[in-house]
C-alpha cells in the first residue's frame, strides 16, 4: 500500500519536530533576562532546528546557546545563577537540578562555554550543602564556591597556517553581597589553582598547559560587555517569563 504524497510528508514533517516538541515538554531551567545587538542569539536542541531568541524566552537544559557578531545576552535561572555572553559566544547547560526550598535531592549545575567572552553570578545551587556547579572550558574547568566570575575562551583557531589550541582567562570579581564567599578552583589534567582574591585571575594557554600561577588581571572585553548589557537593549518584543 502506497501513502499519498501529502501523507509521508506529513509523516516527515512530524519526525522533524520530535526534537522540538520533547524540549517543549520539558520545564525551562531560565529565560532570557536581557539582550541587545544588531545579529541576535538563537538556541538549538541536539536533533532540533535552532530557535530565534528573545528576551523573556525560556531556555533549557541541552540546548546549544549562540550569539550573533554582535549581541550580548544575559540569562537568569531559576536558581538565580546569571550568565552573560558576549558577541560570537556559544555556550550550553549539560545537567541542572533545583528545586525551590531545597527539595531536590542533587542540587546541580554543570555548563560550559565553547568560545566568547563571559561572566556568571553563582546562585542557590553553588550555595547549597551539596552543591555541585562546576563550568567547564575547553582546556579547564571551574569549581565555584558562590562568587562572581569572569573570563573568555578562544576557541582552537588557525595561526600562520598551523592549528593553535583553544585557550582561556578566567578571574574572580568581587562577590555580589558582603557576606558571600568568594573563590574559584580552575583545574585540568595538568595542574590547578585556586584563586579566592578579587581581580586575580589565571590563563591555559593551550589543551596540554595547567593553569598559569595567580595574577592579577583585566578583561577589557569583558567590561565592554558589562557595559553593553546595561546600555537600552533592542530586545526584539517585550520580556515573557517562562
Amino acid at each position: 500500500m502506497k501513502l499519498p504524497l501529502a501523507g509521508l510528508r506529513l509523516i516527515v514533517l512530524g519526525v522533524s519536530l520530535l526534537p522540538a516538541l520533547a524540549v517543549a515538554a520539558t520545564p525551562s531551567i531560565g529565560r532570557v533576562s536581557q539582550m541587545t545587538g544588531d545579529r541576535l542569539g538563537n538556541a538549538q536542541a541536539p536533533g532540533a532546528p535552532a530557535r530565534k531568541l528573545a528576551a523573556g524566552d525560556p531556555v533549557f537544559a541541552g540546548e546549544r546557546i549562540r550569539t550573533g557578531a554582535g549581541t550580548v545576552l544575559q540569562i537568569e535561572f531559576t536558581d538565580k545563577t546569571r550568565f552573560t555572553l558576549g558577541p560570537d559566544a556559544e555556550f550550553e547547560v549539560s545537567r541542572y537540578s533545583h528545586a525551590t526550598g531545597g527539595a531536590a535531592e542533587q542540587e546541580s549545575f554543570h555548563s560550559r562555554i565553547f568560545k566568547g567572552a563571559f561572566r556568571f553570578v553563582s546562585g542557590l545551587v553553588a550555595r547549597t550543602k551539596r552543591k555541585d556547579m562546576r563550568v567547564s572550558v575547553s582546556v579547564a574547568t571551574i569549581g565555584i564556591r558562590g562568587t562572581h566570575v569572569e573570563g573568555e575562551v578562544i576557541e582552537r583557531r588557525e595561526k600562520d597556517g598551523v592549528m593553535v589550541d583553544a585557550s582561556a582567562k578566567v578571574a574572580l570579581l568581587e562577590p555580589e553581597g558582603s557576606d558571600a564567599p568568594s573563590a574559584i578552583l580552575v583545574e585540568n589534567q595538568f595542574g590547578s589553582v585556586v584563586i579566592d582574591k578579587p581581580g586575580y585571575g589565571t590563563e591555559i594557554p593551550d589543551e596540554k598547559s595547567p593553569p598559569s600561577p595567580v595574577k592579577r588581571m583585566q578583561l577589557r572585553t569583558i567590561d565592554n560587555l558589562t557595559r553593553a548589557i546595561r546600555s537600552p537593549a533592542r530586545t526584539g518584543g517585550p520580556a515573557r517569563r517562562p
